[in-house]
């Protein structure tokens, strides 16, 4: 035996005390006696004068000195050294995931799993070491190695299974990591391996114990629950559920949809075995609320039958604008149903937020604008850590990032850039869009301002012409505040972090979990964030702006079946033989056992002996103060035993230091960063404790955590081909002793290419431990990486296009660059790379349908990594695009149909009857061309369906002019004109002759007959004449009359300067009588000859027969005095023939239609040509307006020939003028028009005005690339298909709405997936959600994943996909370099920073650690201690207390006199 505290020993010096109490006088109790023989015995005490006579010989002495010896033993802490046997190392890992729950065997999965782990603990032999870990939201060791029975059995009780699915592998990856000291040690698993089969195969090794759990149960669950807000329909929401019966048995049960606690929906179920129900249930809401599904079943887990989804509550996001005009961006913004704008001049603004959510600066630079939310367009305010480099013209757009919330849907391959400001940013952030010279749109990201920088000026690019132009914006609000959050960012699966965004101001928020526990949340960068997950439910949080609740589900199919997997068996005759190792046991609970025996056998004793054999409480004061302080005494060694524990706070400061040995480290900056690790120990305080851990593609512990520790290098035993920052920080929060002070130092270049390291840096804040970072910097002596090839996702057959190849070098050299396509070489050549970003663009086009794969190589001499110098890039062909040309007459577009049939594009040459009347008809083709074609041909529903076909569809539209064309073909208000970039309107720079006309407009009461929209043919001309007076301005006069026997001057002929007065004359005319005009139009003679215009013009119109008059004589006079006459007749009725004879004796324009609603055309028309001011007939050459454009790429304007007419038009505030006459009138006008493109060309394309254009040589390439600009992008469908690879696999989603916006729902969908290797695999789509569909393959293996894909509801097709998913090279060897924005977030997510000195490590921000004390070796002390005053109180009595009373207030009263004296 020896002692831990052999000088606890000491304490038996409070012996002496305790026997020198038995030299005093007894105290005898007072009791009357008979005789006074019994006086002997006190007289004989009186009489005593020696001092050994006085010393009472009494048992209980021996007792008392005995039990003060007991507790003085324990107090030295006795351990006897035992040889114990099995002396093996084993970790116990818990699987504590939703499935463990399962009743299947009683109590539950995890209570057996539990006993077994238990019994194999009490099966060990003595010299065997446990850890335990539990496999939660995070490895965590629960237990470290110890061999304390004791404290391992209560580690494996305090565990509890909870909501979360299933990970197992994390803790597995850790516990393999804990234990690679030690080959020989064991893992045991406990688990009823819910887990991926790829999870169990992977530890598949002698060294796993398998112990599985489960007989298989009965069960019923909900695998997916999700409600989305409805686009269109009677109903507001839709609920999508999904539910499986996991049994071996028909079940029944019943099914509740609850909104905010009441009942919405209520349906009986019945599922066969192994059967998938889904459901869709609409419901109507105003917003904010809580939907909770649940399923009315008895089955072996109940977690699954519930699920929760929360609908965000109806709020505007207040939104400021700072522009000096800019309608691209107003327009926008105002059409987001969220937002509520506000436009302010940059005047006046002066910065800050103001009352606003966020503030858009569009080329507005303040002084200052403080803390906030901003989304900066074209300004880098001085405030802001964006350092202004200049400009750069055309920058060449390298890459995007295609996985930030603010980049989602967005395509930067075609966007055009004139002019760039070159920015570095000083803060942290990240590059959304990169171009070559820095970031052309960046997202800043600091403690108190979050920013989204757009560095051009969109009047200077065509990206606010593009559909991402309005997402950007509205990603970027959204992720700047949180009122645009979606039901999808509000509903997470368990086990997920909350990452929630708050509003500006707000610094901290309170989790409400759904058992109400309250958890500080703190934010960081405007994100409160949450990780402990881990129950099904609502959590709310909270904000002293707001509440926000999120909902957590379990929705895991792995974890709702509970059949049981086959575990990996465990290797028989494994068992390594027992070995004897010393095992030292500490003795002291025996003596204070012992100690307590004595106590109660002593105080028992001596209560007998004063109370004369009986029981009895004790009659004197002196033995119930003893009685009372005996009792505390026992309870305090009964507290002992307990072994108690107190929070003692330490200067003690645990590091773990990480490190970075990936294959994008050097060997010199490894060698760096383990000098720094080692030199930071010199830092270390007596009491610190430091750990290393190696990590790459996997994490790897050094020897144990420890004062003073010694490291070597043994980076080579740690997989590099990857970065897992999560992994290590996991790992070594797995390590830390919890409630300590602990802190993690990484040392890397900030680059994982795995794992989630926000997520786990989040982790660390959760656990109290703090990151500090070390930047690792690229010591290569020379590097090149071909990091990208930059291809448009898809394109048109022919289409031309650029191949990007991005390639970084460390410093400046030549190499030479080879491209591939689809395995065939194309050619290479000798470039010249810069230090840095370098991009090398290649013209292509292609001729062939389908997926094609490009790949770039580049040769380097002195190259360092061989595997980072290629590049894949994948597209996809469209088939020959398929074109609609009508032409007035055919001949006339066979030059264009020739143009565009030789670069690849499929016409069909129609005449304007031959136009499809409906969408159905247009939809056939991806693009319309109508080429002088007067809107005369066209009725207003097939006007309509153009317009419709551009905006809803995205298909392409081109007009071309003519002399029937733009105002000229009577498309001034028409729906065509809303889907063209130019209005007819003619705002000429010539002067134009003064105009005098009369609208002779008969209302017999034939014109007071209704139409098929119940409006009367008299309304329709009153609609022509109203736009008659638009047409004019002040310089010209208009008359307008009515007639029917008799005539009226509604309007008598006057300057069109008080349009309002003439409008409202136009407005009584009211129908009746009979039909006679010719009076009529002998007062517009009258009229008009006293006019002083210069062109003078009738417009008569007329539906019937009419009282025959001297109209030829009558016109002849009027034609000689430079009066012309055009006719309108309306309708079967009408006098057709004298109508066409008033037009032919008038030199004017007979028109004859039946519909009604084509007359304001015709006035419109009449107006335009009566006033020549749509017709330019003089030969001009085309001014380039935006030469970077598309449509203008690569084609030498200045060899471009005149042309010799056109037709005026005015361009729309929105559109862009590509090309110019030579009166500033548009030529060329491009913009988008809801989800399609059109172009106005005003010019021909035929043998009249462009009769030299015919001869040009650039004239194909010209029109096709105008046409090919136009056409609709992608297969018109239903459904909507993206691609991306995550977490090591591509996921495939597919969303599905119909034309009218509902969302499509119980889909068949089938996909194919050829690998790289040829290997094909068939992938199902499971529904997700209302219209959303989900599925995933794996993605091992580096190459271009072909997926074609195609969806049916019922027996038809509703869309089509083929896409390819490019897998490059390891990521590890992509991203070269520090990324110490991302090292910085991490840090600053848990209130770390940077370490500029080794030292600091240990010293900056240092920390106390809170360390748990065992009490019970004060608590024996104080019995010890407490003893002899006990005793005392006994034997001498209470009279003690006061007499030591008395003595003490005498004394105080002697020095205060002495004091008065004084």
């Amino acid at each position: 035996m020896s002692f831990l505290s052999p000088l606890a020993f000491l304490l038996f010096a409070l012996a002496l005390p305790l026997v020198l109490l038995y030299f005093l006088k007894v105290r005898r109790r007072e009791r009357p006696v008979s005789s006074l023989l019994l006086w002997a015995p006190a007289l004989r005490d009186r009489e005593a004068s020696t001092f050994f006579q006085r010393f009472q010989r009494d048992p209980l002495l021996i007792l008392q000195i005995l039990l003060l010896l007991a507790l003085a033993a324990a107090l030295a802490r006795p351990t006897v050294t035992l040889m114990g046997y099995g002396a093996r190392r084993l970790v116990v890992v818990m699987d504590v995931s939703a499935s463990m729950k399962a009743s299947d065997v009683s109590p539950s999965r995890f209570r057996v799993a539990q006993r077994e782990a238990l019994g194999l603990v009490h099966r060990l032999g003595r010299g065997a070491e446990v850890m335990v870990v539990e496999a939660g939201l995070q490895p965590r060791v629960v237990v470290p190695f110890t061999r304390d029975r004791e404290r391992i059995v209560a580690g494996i009780n305090g565990l509890q299974a909870r909501d979360l699915p299933n990970r197992l592998a994390e803790a597995l990856r850790t516990a393999r990591s804990l234990t690679l000291q030690d080959p020989a040690s064991e893992i045991h698993v406990f688990t009823d391996g819910a887990a991926p089969s790829a999870v169990l195969s992977e530890f598949a090794e002698p060294r796993f114990r398998w112990v599985g759990v489960g007989r298989g149960g009965r069960n019923v669950g909900i695998t997916n629950f999700a409600v989305r807000k409805n686009y269109y329909g009677a109903f507001d929401y839709q609920a999508f559920v999904s539910v499986v019966n996991f049994s071996e048995e028909p079940r029944s049960f019943s099914f509740t949809l609850e909104l905010d606690d009441r009942p919405i929906a209520l349906q009986s179920l019945t599922l066969e075995p192994r059967v998938r129900r889904s459901l869709i249930l609409p419901f109507s809401h105003q917003g904010g609320g809580v939907v909770r599904a649940r399923l009315g079943v008895s089955d072996d887990l109940e977690t699954d039958n519930v699920a929760y989804a929360a609908i965000p509550p109806p709020r505007q996001i207040q939104v400021l604008l700072v522009s000096p005009g800019n309608l691209f961006v107003e327009k926008a913004l105002r059409v987001d149903p969220q937002v509520k704008l506000e436009v302010k001049t940059p005047e006046a603004y002066t910065g800050g937020m103001e009352s606003f959510d966020v503030v858009v600066l569009d080329s507005a630079s303040p002084a200052r604008i403080g803390p906030g939310r901003f989304v900066l367009i074209n300004t880098t305010p001085p405030d802001v850590p964006l350092e202004n480099l200049g400009r750069t013209e055309r920058p060449v757009i390298m890459d995007w990032d295609r996985a930030h919330p603010v980049m989602r849907h967005i395509d930067f391959a075609k966007v055009a850039i004139e002019e760039a400001l070159r920015i570095r940013p000083l803060a942290a952030g990240k590059t959304l869009v990169e171009a070559v010279g820095g970031p052309l749109i960046y997202a800043l990201e600091e403690p108190q301002r979050k920013a989204v920088f757009v560095g051009f000026d969109l009047f200077k690019s065509d990206f606010p012409l593009r559909v991402a132009f309005p997402l950007i914006l509205s990603n970027s609000l959204r992720w700047l505040h949180p009122a645009g959050l979606d039901q999808s960012s509000l509903q997470l699966e368990t086990g997920r972090p909350l990452l929630l965004p708050v509003e500006h101001g707000v610094t901290d928020a309170t989790v409400i979990t759904p058992s109400g526990r309250r958890v500080k949340a703190e934010v960081t960068r405007g994100l409160a964030s949450f990780s402990e997950t881990d129950e099904v439910g609502i959590y709310t949080v909270a904000t002293p702006k707001g509440n926000t609740r999120v909902a957590v589900n379990l929705v895991n199919g792995d974890e709702s079946d509970l059949t049981p997997r086959p575990l990996p068996s465990s290797p028989a005759g494994s068992q390594p033989a027992d070995q004897a190792v010393p095992v030292q046991q500490e003795l002291w609970p025996i003596f204070v056992l012992l100690a307590l025996a004595l106590l109660l056998l002593e105080g028992f004793l001596y209560w007998r002996r004063r109370s004369g054999g009986r029981l009895l409480l004790p009659a004197g004061r002196g033995d119930r103060w003893a009685l009372g302080l005996r009792s505390v005494l026992v309870l305090l060694l009964l507290l002992a035993l307990t072994r108690p524990q107190l929070p003692h706070w330490v200067d003690r400061l645990n590091v773990v230091f990480l490190l970075d040995v990936s294959d994008s480290i050097s060997l010199a900056a490894r060698e760096h960063a383990y000098r720094y690790a080692t030199q930071a120990l010199k830092g270390m305080r007596e009491s610190d404790q430091a750990g290393l851990i190696a990590f790459g593609q996997e994490a790897r512990v050094e020897p144990d955590r420890r004062p003073k520790p010694t490291w070597g290098r043994r980076a080579g035993a740690v997989p590099g081909r990857g970065t897992d920052i999560a992994q290590a920080v996991e790992l070594g929060l797995a390590t830390l002793p919890p409630g300590q002070a602990n802190r993690l130092v990484i040392l890397s270049d900030g680059r994982p290419n795995a794992g989630r390291a926000l997520a786990s840096a989040q982790l660390a804040k959760d656990a109290g431990a703090d990151i500090y970072y070390v930047p690792l910097p690229l010591t290569f002596a020379q590097e090149v990486t071909v990091e990208s090839l930059v291809v448009p996702q898809e394109v048109k057959y022919g289409e031309p296009f650029h191949a990007k190849v991005v390639a970084w070098s460390q410093r400046d050299t030549e190499g030479r660059l080879a491209l591939f396509r689809n395995g065939e070489f194309l050619g290479s050549q000798i470039v010249r790379l810069s230090t840095g970003k370098n991009v090398f663009t290649y013209r292509q086009s292609l001729e062939q349908s389908g997926i094609h794969v490009y790949q770039a190589s580049i040769e380097v001499e002195g190259d360092t990594i061989e595997e980072n110098n290629r590049a894949v890039g994948s597209l996809v062909v469209r088939g020959r695009p398929k074109v609609l040309l009508a032409e007035k007459e055919r001949a006339h577009a066979q030059a264009l149909a020739a143009a565009l049939r030789s670069q690849h594009i499929d016409v069909e040459v129609v005449t304007p009857e031959a136009i499809p009347k409906d969408l159905t008809g247009l939809g056939k083709y991806d693009g319309l061309i109508l080429s002088n074609v007067s809107s005369l041909k066209l009725t207003k529903r097939q006007m309509e369906s153009i317009r419709d076909y551009v905006k809803d569809q995205g298909g392409g539209f081109v007009m071309v002019g003519g002399e029937e064309s733009f105002g000229l073909g009577w498309y001034y208000r028409t729906p065509v004109e809303e889907a063209l970039p130019v209005t007819m309107e003619v705002r000429q720079k010539i002067e134009i002759p003064s105009l005098a006309v009369v609208l002779s407009i008969d209302r017999s009461g034939s014109m007071a007959m209704s139409t098929d929209e119940k409006v009367t043919k008299l309304d329709i001309a009153k609609e022509a004449a109203h736009l008659v007076v638009e047409l004019l301005d002040e310089r010209n006069e208009v008359g307008v009359m009515s007639w029917d026997t008799e005539f009226v001057w509604d309007a008598p002929l006057q300057p069109a300067r008080n349009k309002s007065a003439i409008h409202h004359a136009i407005a009584t005319v009211k129908a009746g009588g009979g039909t006679d005009g010719y009076p009529a139009l002998k007062d517009s003679y009258r009229a008009l000859f006293e006019s002083s215009a210069l062109l003078k013009h009738v417009i008569f119109l007329s539906d019937g027969q009419m009282t025959r008059g001297d109209f030829a004589g009558l016109i002849r006079r009027m034609v000689k005095d430079k009066i012309t006459v055009s006719s309108v007749a309306i309708g079967k009725d009408a006098d057709v023939q004298l109508m066409l004879d008033i037009a032919k004796w008038g030199k004017g324009r007979f028109y004859y239609t039946e519909d009604t609603h084509t007359i304001p055309r015709i006035f419109t028309l009449e107006t335009q040509l009566a006033s020549k001011a749509s017709l330019v007939e003089q030969p001009f050459k085309p001014t380039v307006g935006n030469p970077s454009h598309e449509i203008l790429q690569e084609i030498d304007w200045r060899d471009s020939p005149p042309l010799g007419g056109y037709v005026a038009t005015t361009l729309k505030g929105t559109a862009e003028m590509l090309l110019m006459t030579h009166q500033e009138d548009p030529l060329l006008g491009a913009w988008r028009y809801g989800l399609g493109r059109s172009v106005a060309f005003t010019s021909d394309a035929k043998a009249k005005w462009g009769v030299l254009w015919l001869r040009w040589r650039d004239f194909n390439k010209f029109w096709a690339q105008a046409v090919r600009w136009t056409l609709r992008t992608g297969n018109r469908s239903d459904t909507v298909a993206s691609v991306e690879r995550r977490d090591r696999a591509g996921e495939i989603t597919v969303e599905a709405i119909d034309p009218k916006g509902e969302f499509i729902n119980f889909l068949e969908a089938q996909v194919g997936v050829v690998a790289p290797d040829k290997q094909r695999t068939v992938v199902e789509l499971e529904q997700v959600g209302p219209g959303r569909y989900r599925g995933r393959f794996p993605v091992a293996e580096e190459g271009v994943y072909l997926i074609g894909m195609a969806q049916r509801h019922g027996e038809r097709m509703v869309g089509s996909q083929l896409v390819g998913l490019v897998v490059p090279y390891a990521q590890e060897f992509r991203d070269l370099g520090v990324d110490e924005n991302l090292l910085r977030e991490l840090a600053e997510l848990t209130g770390g920073g940077a370490l500029s000195e080794p030292k600091d490590a240990f010293l900056q921000a240092r920390r106390r650690s809170r360390l748990w004390v065992e009490l019970w070796p004060w608590l024996v002390g104080c019995v010890a201690i407490m003893l002899l005053p006990e005793i005392a109180l006994r034997r001498v009595g209470s009279g003690l207390l006061g007499r030591i009373t008395t003595f003490l207030r005498g004394g105080l009263k002697k020095l205060e006199g002495r004091d008065a004296m004084v």
